[in-house]
């Protein structure tokens, strides 16, 4: 489905990226190590504006958030209840994680996942957890086919 040479990186910082694969197509954000809140705040708030703007060359897009390299994060609680709302209302509704290795990585999106459901409006973001990017992209793509 996907070579390097369809994925570009649109930002890069230390501590993460944020790519668009335009074969499924959606934003790749990469985050690497420890955030802090504003790192993170910046990175989703980034990513929604490309989206925003590829959304319009391809009808729909989709959020892969790479957190294999995450060790923690404490902004979830944020991201469930600030920005899901904004990509929503922007008519993202596909989200797919690829869980970090370590336990501590994995609870703040289990956590996001949780505050996800939990705040849901009648329009729902529909959500998938992988073990692997092409996994995750390969669900996306399926799941932005069939919406």
């Amino acid at each position: 489905m996907s070579h390097l040479s369809e994925v570009i990186r649109l930002y890069t910082k230390e501590n993460g990226t944020l790519e668009y694969d335009e074969k499924v197509p959606c934003i790749i954000f990469s985050p690497i190590g420890f955030m802090t809140d504003d790192e993170f705040k910046n990175f989703l708030n980034l990513g929604l504006q490309f989206m925003v703007e590829k959304k319009k060359v391809h009808g729909k897009i989709g959020w892969l958030a790479d957190t294999s390299k995450l060790v923690a994060l404490l902004s979830e609680e944020w991201a469930a209840k600030d920005w899901n709302p904004r990509a929503l209302s922007e008519g993202i509704r596909h989200v797919a994680f690829v869980l970090p290795g370590d336990v501590f990585g994995q609870m703040p999106v289990a956590n996001y996942l949780e505050m996800n459901k939990e705040n849901q409006s009648s329009a729902k973001m529909s959500t998938a957890m992988f073990e692997d990017l092409q996994s995750a992209k390969e669900w996306l793509s399926k799941s932005l086919d069939n919406s």
